[in-house]
């Protein structure tokens, strides 16, 4: 029995070793006495001076006070006593031995001490700071002054000394002291009213984390707080004023102007059906260019054996600067360099590809204002651009202004920015989608639109909620939408064309209009004066996506095969429908091996290459 009750003893000393009492853990410091100085101005702003006297029980790297900008302050109401949320910024924070101040939505964090040093013993710490309060808002039009004399600190308090110096007289009966944690209701400081100075002293330590408030009831009109800036008001006006400018820029340099379309039944002299995508839509696509093997047909370079399944293309006679322009040397060149006929197997050997993207290059090069072939005004192309920044201004202005307006934080508002500054990459997105709109896929474009949409949307909507939390207006948040939406638009049709690139979109959109649209007798009548007519505007009408409509139109006239195309032996005669669909399937087989890409295998460098590095496959 006796060793049991040993064993039984050693066990409850181990635990207590293990888990020692909590009653008797020592704090880090010791608060041994504060001393708070405080000047109200008539305008609601605090000047707080502090003092702490601390005792280090042990070492530590610094102090860190806490000063709270976030207030839940009780108020008198017709449903009884509720707590308001009220918001007063720190400024000025200064101090003896600061080291650094962090601020966020709560409050400032500021951390004193020595750099590179420990504090031990009795040390000694001043800090001073300005408060802006503002009005309660309280039912009777009364007025509160309402501060927090100690919170956040986890360390006993031994001695608080305070003076509140008034700006003017009050009633003393109207000031309350309160200690304890927060739902206590304890009396424990001390206050004395002397003329308009309050002062007081704790009567009783406080202990970790209780606090030690003071209110004074006010009469109305006892602060003259200043006026807030109307952020809804500034913000929308701001915008709007943007609105007029852009407006203004828009109809001046980026409108473009009113082209009146003449029915056009001739060849343009001076553009080629492979420029139709340029002079409308600003890049040359791989249609356009391919749209060269008719004309060059047309122009007697080149024939065309469609022998059905397969197909060659035979060179009639060289190019130069006089009957051809660089992007067609480059393309024809490319095509026949190894021999005057090529077949669809040689076709696809000579990756002509690679020659495809340099025409294109130099076809849009080639309108330039030094050979009088400018399409589209410099202003234009600077503007349009810029107008994805402007475009972004309004949210930038609306977010950043009631952000910082609540809670005067940079790194807060900087924060909220970020689905605005993203929204910019979405605008990109829009620019380039509009530039290419003829040169995708019509399923390509759609996806793509789509998605940028969306991602617009969802990039609005978070705007939208964050304005909203913030307390914007909703006639303001309607005209923040509005602007962005209408910049948005200007930004899109700021694409204006100079006076030539005007008279080739107006030939452009009546040649259009004359394939659509020409009746049987009308085009029975023009065939007679040019029997060539529905080849010379073939071309035209592939790019322009209208040559099953063209070929449909030529059906019940007698037409002569072309000269540079070489097949439809087994029929009697020729029929412009039946050839465009039979040549249109020779045509797929053309595109496809001028555009072909061989894969890359690998890449070498002086005999190494990038495949000696990649992860072997398991068979």
């Amino acid at each position: 029995m006796q060793k049991k009750g040993c064993m039984i003893a050693c066990l409850l000393a181990l635990l207590l070793c293990l888990f020692p009492r909590t009653a008797n853990a020592v704090e880090a410091y010791t608060v041994e006495n504060l001393d708070i100085t405080i000047q109200v101005q008539e305008d609601g702003k605090l000047l707080v001076f502090e003092e702490y006297d601390l005792n280090f029980n042990y070492y530590r790297s610094s102090f860190t006070r806490n000063i709270t900008s976030t207030y839940h302050i009780p108020v008198t109401t017709t449903q009884g006593v509720v707590y308001r949320d009220y918001y007063f910024p720190v400024r000025d924070i200064q101090g003896d031995r600061l080291l650094s101040v962090e601020r966020n939505e709560d409050g400032s964090i500021v951390t004193m001490g020595e750099e590179g040093m420990q504090l031990t013993g009795r040390q000694k710490f001043s800090i001073s700071y300005t408060v802006q309060t503002s009005d309660l808002q309280m039912p009777d039009q009364s007025q509160m002054l309402y501060w927090t004399l100690v919170t956040n600190l986890d360390t006993r308090v031994n001695h608080l000394h305070y003076e509140i110096e008034m700006p003017k007289a009050f009633d003393p009966q109207e000031v309350y002291t309160n200690t304890g944690k927060y739902g206590d209701v304890k009396n424990t400081l001390s206050m004395q009213v002397n003329g308009n100075v309050i002062s007081g002293d704790l009567l009783q330590p406080l202990e970790n984390n209780e606090m030690a408030t003071i209110k004074v009831n006010l009469p109305n009109s006892y602060f003259t707080f200043p006026q807030p800036v109307d952020v809804n008001f500034t913000a929308s006006l701001g915008s709007l004023i943007l609105l007029v400018i852009v407006g203004l820029i828009f109809w001046r340099f980026g409108r473009d102007q009113e082209v009146f379309v003449d029915v056009q039944d001739e060849v343009p002299k001076d553009i080629s059906s492979s420029e139709i995508g340029y002079i409308m839509n600003r890049f040359a696509s791989d249609s356009d260019l391919l749209s060269l093997f008719i004309d060059w047909g047309n122009r007697g370079f080149l024939l065309i054996h469609d022998h059905g399944e397969s197909f060659e293309l035979e060179k009639l006679r060289e190019m130069n600067d006089l009957n051809a322009k660089s992007y067609e040397r480059e393309l024809f060149d490319s095509i026949f360099q190894n021999g005057s006929i090529v077949n669809q197997d040689e076709l696809r050997e000579a990756r002509v590809a690679f020659s495809l993207e340099r025409s294109k290059h130099l076809l849009e090069r080639s309108f330039n204002k030094k050979n009088g072939r400018q399409v589209y005004t410099d202003s234009s192309i600077f503007l349009q651009s810029l107008m994805a920044l402007i475009t972004l201004l309004p949210s930038l202005l609306f977010v950043w202004s009631m952000t910082y307006a609540r809670f005067e934080l940079w790194e807060l508002s900087l924060r909220n920015l970020i689905p605005s500054l993203l929204l910019g990459f979405d605008l990109a997105g829009w620019v380039y989608l509009v530039r290419h709109r003829f040169t995708l896929e019509a399923k390509q474009f759609f996806a793509r639109m789509s998605v940028l949409i969306i991602v617009a949307c969802i990039l609005l909507a978070i705007n939208s909620v964050t304005l909203y939390l913030y307390g914007i207006a909703m006639w303001a948040l309607v005209i923040y939408l509005f602007v962005t939406i209408v910049l948005f638009f200007c930004m899109l049709y700021m694409d204006k064309r100079t006076r030539k690139g005007n008279e080739w979109k107006a030939e452009i959109l009546g040649i259009r209009e004359f394939i659509e649209t020409v009746e049987p007798e009308q085009l029975k009548e023009r065939f007679q004066e040019n029997p060539k007519l529905f080849t010379e505007l073939l071309p035209f009408a592939y790019v322009l996506g209208l040559a099953d409509i063209w070929a449909k139109k030529f059906e019940r006239l007698s037409v002569e095969q072309p000269e540079w195309y070489d097949g439809m032996q087994e029929y009697d005669h020729f029929d412009t429908f039946l050839f465009w669909h039979t040549f249109h399937y020779c045509f797929y087989y053309m595109e496809r091996n001028t555009l072909y890409r061989p894969p890359i295998k690998e890449v070498g460098f002086f005999h190494f290459s990038l495949r000696s590095i990649l992860p072997k496959r398991k068979k």
